[in-house]
């Protein structure tokens, strides 16, 4: 008697811990966060921007880089001509505009991407929005990142069904 109310129990404990198993088995899912980034329409046109944005960047970089140049050649040639104390002066203010312009094309750098970070995070916020909107319209209880999985189903990959939400829902970011 006691035995088969052990073993009654037993089964109940296992069926219930079994099919709690397989329900959390089943809603678990993960997505490719890199691949919407990078391939998404809003991801694109951020590509896209950057891409002007260096370009033009560079640019710039590259004239004054010339400009210095041009000045270092300058003075050089001057070195005979010129008394010790004038030629110092030179090759002293020289200095100071290479040092001006290292210090203008970092802060130029981090604020391309402190640009690029920022609508990076919006992408991702709007990401985080649309993954919380399906998982509750879908009774998913886990979305984790392809990049934390070693192996999984390609059933389980929801990479696709997102790309599609977020391409209908977010065309392009403006970078500020």
């Amino acid at each position: 008697m006691i035995y088969k109310k052990f073993l009654k129990y037993v089964i109940l404990i296992f069926v219930i811990f079994y099919s709690s198993a397989l329900k959390s088995d089943s809603s678990i899912y993960y997505i490719d966060v890199n691949f919407l980034i990078n391939n998404s329409l809003a991801g694109k046109s951020i590509i896209k921007q950057l891409e002007v944005i260096n370009k033009s960047t560079n640019q710039q970089f590259k004239k004054k880089e010339e400009d210095l140049k041009k000045q270092e050649i300058k003075i050089t040639s001057q070195k005979n001509i010129l008394s010790k104390e004038e030629y110092a002066k030179k090759v002293k203010f020289f200095s100071k505009q290479v040092s001006e312009y290292n210090l203008f094309r970092n802060n130029k750098i981090n604020g391309i991407s402190k640009i690029k970070n920022q609508a990076q995070k919006t992408l991702l916020d709007s990401l985080t929005q649309i993954l919380a909107e399906y998982s509750k319209n879908k009774s998913i209880s886990y979305i984790i990142s392809k990049q934390n999985i070693i192996i999984g189903k390609k059933d389980l990959d929801l990479t696709n069904i997102i790309f599609k939400i977020l391409n209908s829902k977010i065309k392009n970011i403006k970078l500020s």
